[in-house]
């Protein structure tokens, strides 16, 4: 391999690894969220060159292993952030918006869950005699506009918060 070759797959990694300490780095969810790493990495990987050189010199195609293997790294890295991320900030949202009335455990043993007759997430027997209300859209839908007595959350979360809460009380459901 040439002299030019090597230095371009050497600052085709650095500039990847730089792309994803400054994607690490970075304190703001929505943008990572978002998908700043994937494309920015992807972005450096081509614009050093480094997929090309190494295609012409072994006649690899685009789809080629090194561009795969990028791809899967960086998707790698990137959905085991977010599901760290996601994973605790669902269950401070839970916490906070949900548990005065269905209890941090979700079997709506609090004051306020014995006054509105909260539904007990963790009964079996709840989630089959409700399976009409129980599916995702509608509980989305009751967590967005408030049924019962229970209030609407529409204009205080956004609808990805929501979803996020629906999947996590989800959870509880016991076969």
């Amino acid at each position: 391999m040439n002299q030019p070759a090597k230095w371009l797959i050497v600052g085709g990694l650095i500039l990847f690894l730089i792309a994803h300490l400054l994607a690490g780095l970075s304190t703001d969810a929505s943008r990572l969220d978002g998908g700043f790493a994937r494309p920015l990495s992807l972005f450096l990987w081509e614009r050093a060159g480094v997929r090309d050189v190494v295609s012409e010199r072994w006649g690899i195609r685009s789809s080629s292993f090194l561009s795969s293997s990028a791809k899967s790294l960086t998707l790698t890295l990137s959905q085991r952030e977010r599901g760290q991320r996601n994973s605790s900030f669902v269950v401070d949202l839970f916490r906070t918006n949900c548990a005065r009335c269905h209890g941090a455990d979700g079997r709506s043993d609090t004051p306020l869950g014995h006054t509105y007759s909260a539904p007990d997430f963790t009964d079996a027997e709840w989630w089959r005699k409700h399976s009409d209300i129980t599916t995702r859209a509608r509980l989305v839908s009751i967590v967005s506009h408030g049924r019962a007595g229970m209030p609407a959350f529409g204009k205080k979360l956004k609808l990805a918060e929501i979803k996020l809460l629906v999947n996590y009380v989800r959870r509880f459901r016991k076969p």
